[in-house]
């Protein structure tokens, strides 16, 4: 698997972690990690991945099935300020997103176009449960101080 990603927020090492905490079925060709914008043009001709909804801020994270590329934009993260542990702890959670729709792809879950809305809530759903389930883990492979927790948005 190729991480492409200045590791300001998180490390590699930590990446492949969490990775290994997930399991194989969640492994990658490549995953990405976009910290600013500037990231997404500093990368492009490594990825070739650009397009106007991802430059927005709007996506936290997207999975490309072609490339079988994962993308986690650090900058759409924007709820806590600059808190680095609140950035870590919502790209981990994006980033489970997204690993969880490349294992629906590679099982053949939700393939068709009305189970998109049930693809995207067990991919919420996944994350969430994912993170805090393994908050003492994360915590210790993050080098946190404290375990945290992500809450289920509506």
């Amino acid at each position: 698997m190729i991480i492409i990603n200045r590791q300001n927020i998180i490390k590699n090492r930590q990446i492949e972690k969490v990775l290994k905490l997930l399991g194989g079925d969640y492994r990658p060709a490549r995953l990405v990690v976009y910290e600013t914008r500037l990231d997404v043009f500093r990368f492009f001709f490594k990825c070739f991945n650009l397009s106007r909804e991802e430059l927005s801020g709007k996506l936290e994270g997207t999975y490309h099935q072609a490339t079988d590329s994962v993308y986690v934009f650090v900058y759409a993260q924007t709820d806590d300020g600059d808190d680095l542990h609140s950035k870590q702890l919502y790209s981990l959670h994006a980033m489970s997103h997204e690993l969880r729709h490349r294992y629906q792809y590679v099982k053949g879950l939700f393939t068709k176009d009305e189970d998109e809305e049930k693809s995207e809530s067990d991919a919420d759903r996944f994350a969430t449960n994912f993170i805090n389930n393994n908050s003492a883990k994360i915590k210790k492979i993050m080098g946190w101080s404290d375990e945290w927790t992500v809450e289920e948005e509506d």
